[in-house]
């Protein structure tokens, strides 16, 4: 199942004529990922695909992916819109002081002095100019905030105890 299975993006549009599709990437580690390995796509009202990714390659700044029986444009057009999901098992694990963006959801949010603020980072949206984070509040009328994911709003991030620290959430969370 796709449950412990990490989103990487979406496929786009066919690139070139060998059956590379460009990946709208949510996590951009999967050209480094040891290959061939097994991926699952999942489409809206269509069922889901088992298939083997052969290639990722970065060609102008985009990712493009290769999966096994997809050798043409027409071919690679039928995955279109599938959402890519990876097994957690084929990410290396994070060196020290980095981390994966999908290792970042789950993580509570603090202040800088320890003060759990009673929020859960629960996603992470792509934006073009930095990633903002997704916060849940267990006890709260709103129903999400958003924080720059910026080193002045950002401290510290400790994947070992679950938390991530906030600066000065009183500033930037008026709005």
């Amino acid at each position: 199942m796709t449950n412990d299975w990490i989103l990487v993006g979406k496929l786009g549009k066919p690139f070139g004529l060998k059956g590379l599709v460009r990946l709208v990437a949510q996590d951009s580690s999967v050209p480094s990922l040891q290959l061939p390995l097994s991926v699952k796509l999942k489409f809206r009202g269509k069922p889901d695909l088992d298939l083997v990714l052969l290639e990722a390659k970065i060609h102008s700044g985009k990712i493009h992916l290769l999966f096994q029986g997809y050798s043409s444009p027409e071919d690679a057009a039928k995955l279109t819109g599938g959402d890519v999901f990876v097994d957690p098992s084929h990410f290396p694990p994070s060196k020290e002081g980095e981390f994966y963006l999908f290792e970042l959801k789950g993580l509570q949010g603090i202040r800088e002095n320890g003060e759990d603020l009673g929020w859960t980072l629960v996603d992470i949206m792509e934006n073009p100019a930095h990633p903002i984070l997704v916060f849940q509040p267990q006890e709260s009328d709103r129903e999400e905030i958003l924080v720059p994911f910026l080193e002045i709003y950002v401290g510290e991030i400790r994947l070992s105890d679950k938390r991530i620290v906030l600066r000065n959430p009183e500033v930037w969370n008026e709005v």
